[in-house]
């Protein structure tokens, strides 16, 4: 009985004992002010294993990782941040300022301009944001549907029309964009080279030809998946497969 009871009293005293998030958030903060850039990647990886997520969280690991010159988990980082926040100007800054550090420099394929404007309309807002939109918006087409409906003078019948065809036009998009951002924020279909040189096979053996050398921090989209191997396309449109423990989801 007397070591269950001194057994409850050390649980008990490294309970009292154990910082609490914001604790930890605060010691990173100022770990990060004092340039003790290691203590601070230590602490604020710490408080995501405890499930706290934040675009705020994520772009100051990024930051921590930088300083560090840890040029994959940085990019790897504030790649997260953007899709929490895609339109952060400050974290989209970071991300190109450690993308100019990458060993490869890969030329794009070219992107039509309906497909950039599309992609950059749809990055304006997280999913969260587009939701709150369409619901926003939704509620808008009701008002002006009701006052379509029980209007009594024909020009408030037709500008109340045009009106709500905008709104559910503009509610639908929403919806789509919303969809979108959620898409793509559970996808795991892109990720980021963690290790200094990876080279890419022509098939899932490590027996099989080289094709291409890639470095630490290069974005890759992930097309299958054999066993402990990952098939990669990269934006000029080279395919190979790596071993899955060079990358790390995004």
């Amino acid at each position: 009985m007397k070591r269950y009871l001194i057994l409850f009293l050390l649980v008990l005293v490294q309970h009292s004992y154990a910082a609490t998030p914001n604790e930890l958030l605060n010691e990173a903060n100022e770990a990060y002010k004092r340039s003790e850039y290691s203590y601070a990647v230590e602490l604020y990886e710490q408080i995501l294993e405890e499930g706290l997520v934040s675009a705020d969280l994520y772009y100051n690991l990024g930051n921590a990782y930088y300083k560090n010159n840890m040029i994959g988990p940085a990019i790897l980082n504030y790649e997260r941040a953007l899709r929490l926040r895609p339109s952060d100007e400050d974290t989209a800054h970071n991300l190109a300022l450690a993308r100019s550090r990458i060993v490869d420099r890969l030329d794009q394929r070219p992107e039509l301009f309906y497909d950039r404007w599309w992609r950059a309309a749809v990055s304006l807002q997280g999913s969260d944001g587009w939701a709150i939109t369409s619901i926003i918006l939704i509620i808008a087409f009701l008002g002006v549907t009701s006052v379509y409906l029980f209007s009594r003078t024909v020009i408030l019948k037709k500008v109340s029309f045009y009106v709500m065809l905008l709104v559910f036009a503009s509610g639908a998009l929403s919806l789509i964009f919303a969809q979108k951002q959620y898409n793509r924020l559970t996808s795991e279909k892109e990720a980021i080279i963690m290790q200094t040189r990876v080279t890419a096979k022509s098939s899932p053996s490590a027996q099989s030809p080289d094709l291409f050398l890639m470095h630490e921090g290069t974005r890759v989209n992930i097309r299958n998946t054999l066993g402990d191997w990952k098939e990669i396309s990269l934006p000029n449109g080279n395919i190979g497969w790596i071993r899955k423990e060079s990358i790390e989801i995004i």
